[in-house]
């Protein structure tokens, strides 16, 4: 073998291991790359809209990438998450669920475009949210007491707002009812903010909605916040009894938001994704932010996410069956 050979076939062995190191995966980006969407079904200002806005402004800097927020409110959520549910599995595209879309929907409307549990990947639940009920301030009861006895004097006479057939809101108002041995009358609307409008301008009554939907309004004085639907009075409003302390254990309705991705999306990803979430919950300031507007910090693991959805799908799966819920087409 002459030199000339030799140079050839060092050449052909060093371009071989330059090529091997560095393919395929020194030429794929890391995640992410591009910019990644949000989807949010409900309308902008709701409470699960607050949550992801504050995570998009929190990722788009822990990334050095766009983090947009998209509303597409309606069907109860379902209008969104289908979108979702039928996104490339790639990480980006991601949805902010809440439990109507994810444990109520598939016991509430016939023909579901997708099937929750199984064609969205959990990544993280977020938070938990309080529930609270909320009344006009200019009708004649003032607290719940006041509330049971008027509406067993008046039955049928009370109406209240939700913000659709069969979500959390709905459900809610029918338990306290069943419990409570009162009869009011459902009034849907198209999100939280219009049905709290109709509360407060008087065309309803009364409406049990996340916490931090009402709270701007409760401090204003527009809204008269009656009891707290959730295990421990909050620090905002310390005079505020639970529903539990009123007589109404069985009333506790724990609202929540998380976050999802089409199912298919590489395990690695939804673990990033996790992790960057996580970052950002545990900031004091971050957590602190969150926390004064009435929500209360979680951050599972995409496992931990997934079993807490099982639990869910089976309490309200329970709940809609002994209610007198009309399913929807």
């Amino acid at each position: 073998m002459n030199v000339k050979q030799l140079f050839y076939r060092i050449f052909v062995v060093t371009l071989g291991l330059t090529n091997w190191t560095i393919s395929p995966f020194s030429f794929a980006q890391s995640y992410p790359n591009r910019p990644v969407k949000i989807i949010v079904a409900q309308a902008p200002g709701a409470s699960p809209d607050v949550v992801a806005r504050t995570l998009a402004s929190k990722l788009s800097d822990i990334w050095k990438t766009t983090v947009i927020v998209e509303n597409k409110p309606g069907a109860n959520g379902n209008l969104g998450m289908d979108i979702v549910a039928k996104a490339p599995p790639d990480g980006y595209i991601l949805g902010l669920v809440v439990p109507s879309v994810m444990v109520i929907n598939p016991f509430v409307y016939k023909n579901m475009p997708f099937k929750p549990l199984e064609d969205l990947a959990p990544i993280t639940q977020i938070s938990s949210i309080i529930f609270s009920l909320v009344s006009n301030p200019q009708r004649p009861y003032q607290n719940v007491e006041e509330l049971i006895a008027y509406a067993k004097k008046r039955p049928g006479e009370i109406n209240y707002s939700s913000a659709g057939v069969g979500n959390l809101q709905h459900l809610a108002a029918e338990l306290f009812s069943t419990k409570a041995g009162i009869k009011m009358n459902h009034i849907p609307n198209k999100g939280d903010s219009a049905a709290l409008v109709d509360v407060m301008g008087g065309q309803t009554d009364l409406m049990f909605v996340p916490l931090p939907s009402a709270i701007n309004q409760i401090k204003a004085g527009k809204l008269n916040l009656m009891a707290l639907a959730s295990k421990k009075r909050v620090n905002q409003f310390p005079n505020v009894p639970t529903m539990n302390e009123l007589g109404q254990p069985d009333v506790l309705i724990e609202g929540w938001t998380g976050l999802v991705a089409p199912n298919g999306t590489p395990d690695n990803i939804l673990e990033d994704i996790q992790k960057a979430i996580h970052q950002i919950l545990v900031d004091v300031n971050t957590k602190n932010s969150i926390e004064s507007q009435g929500f209360e910090v979680v951050g599972s693991t995409p496992k931990e996410f997934k079993q807490f959805l099982r639990q869910e799908s089976n309490k309200w799966s329970g709940v809609i069956q002994k209610s007198s819920i009309n399913l929807s087409n």
